[in-house]
């Protein structure tokens, strides 16, 4: 996923995210007495929760609604990035934390997430450094990120959307699919070995995530990305590389693709009989190409939740499942993020639980009865 949080976060470009819906206040809304998605989640063994494109206390969300909502539905928050200046990632000086993990702690949040290894944020002078000074940033700045979160982490992604079948983007054609980067160049696959020991050091409690996408529809593309994840897995458990869970992003689409409920079972199962944990970690439905009524709109996206969770849920590897925004009114699939994320009708996207209003959607109650309906499990 291409993101840019920070700018979100810090630089009030979530002004463009706020729909221009009506607001209600909290307390004029059924919210405050619905079933809670983290207890539902619990009881099944499992553990919910939402990342946010805006700050929680802060405009634009309204913190009377919004962050009682989140605090309410949520037992995890996933940042993007924990604790960053790449810019001065070198002299080991760390200066922006995401604002919302202030808010996760005095909610009892635990944090997921949280890339520590991703192409779309490597500085540029990275390249211009030796492999071993390149290693050495690296693992004081994994070191330095397990000090300060490691109490509050539930997982961390060590490596994100490391896999690209497009020859373009992975050296050349290589037959692993692996993404050409810094990393690969300067290190080839032992940064994944280095960085999750690194990770295990740091915050021993933490599970350890190679996290990706695009590996959910009944497509060639999706095909590639599977087998490729597989073969990785087969590679980490060679080099006992301490990666102990896989995240599925699961940006699913109502634009033409398919999902097939045995394939993605029987990769699931390929997934948990290599020993790994599944974690559900940024899912939303976007629904750029559904028919224009909301209802039919908003029963399409209940649908495919459904599908996809109660087919995930399964599987008793699954451990934790992530909404990527808890509203419609913050999310980032809409034009102002990127130009081609705009329907023909020019209404806004509806890909989450609760709508601009913060009002429950039947996307919200496909999440309760798929945590209602799952199989127990021991959670991790």
């Amino acid at each position: 996923m291409i993101f840019d949080r920070r700018n979100f976060l810090t630089k009030s470009a979530t002004a463009a995210l706020a729909l221009t819906i009506p607001r209600h206040s909290f307390a004029q809304t059924p919210t405050n007495s619905l079933p809670h998605l983290k207890d539902l989640a619990a009881a099944a063994g499992l553990i919910y929760g939402s990342d946010s494109d805006v700050s929680i206390t802060k405009p634009p969300a309204d913190p009377a609604e919004y962050a009682a909502l989140f605090a309410a539905q949520c037992a995890l928050y996933a940042p993007l990035f924990l604790y960053s200046d790449k810019k001065a990632l070198s002299s080991g000086s760390q200066v922006w934390e995401d604002p919302n993990i202030s808010f996760a702690r005095a909610h009892s949040l635990k944090l997921t997430g949280g890339h520590l290894l991703w192409h779309r944020e490597t500085p540029a002078w990275m390249a211009d450094l030796t492999p071993k000074e390149a290693e050495a940033t690296i693992l004081r700045y994994i070191a330095e990120v397990g000090q300060r979160f490691g109490s509050i982490l539930y997982s961390w992604n060590v490596v994100n959307e490391a896999i690209e079948p497009d020859e373009k983007q992975n050296d050349g054609g290589r037959s692993d699919c692996l993404r050409k980067t810094v990393y690969l160049e300067k290190f080839g696959t032992d940064y994944f070995d280095f960085a999750a020991h690194a990770a295990k050091d740091a915050a021993p409690a933490a599970i350890r995530v190679y996290n990706d996408y695009g590996m959910d529809f009944d497509d060639n593309r999706s095909e590639q990305r599977r087998q490729a994840l597989l073969r990785l897995l087969d590679d980490f458990k060679k080099r006992n590389t301490p990666i102990q869970a896989i995240g599925l992003q699961s940006h699913l689409r109502l634009d033409g693709h398919t999902f097939d409920e045995k394939i993605y079972s029987k990769f699931l199962k390929e997934i948990s009989d290599r020993g790994f944990l599944i974690l559900i970690t940024e899912l939303d439905v976007f629904d750029i190409k559904t028919p224009g009524p909301i209802a039919d709109r908003d029963q399409a996206v209940a649908d495919l939740y459904s599908r996809l969770l109660n087919t995930a849920l399964e599987n008793q590897s699954v451990k934790a499942v992530v909404t990527w925004g808890l509203s419609d009114r913050y999310t980032w699939l809409n034009p102002n993020y990127n130009p081609h994320y705009i329907r023909s009708d020019g209404q806004p996207s509806r890909p989450l639980p609760f709508d601009a209003d913060l009002k429950p959607k039947p996307a919200f109650w496909a999440l309760v009865n798929a945590f209602k309906n799952a199989p127990k499990r021991q959670p991790a």
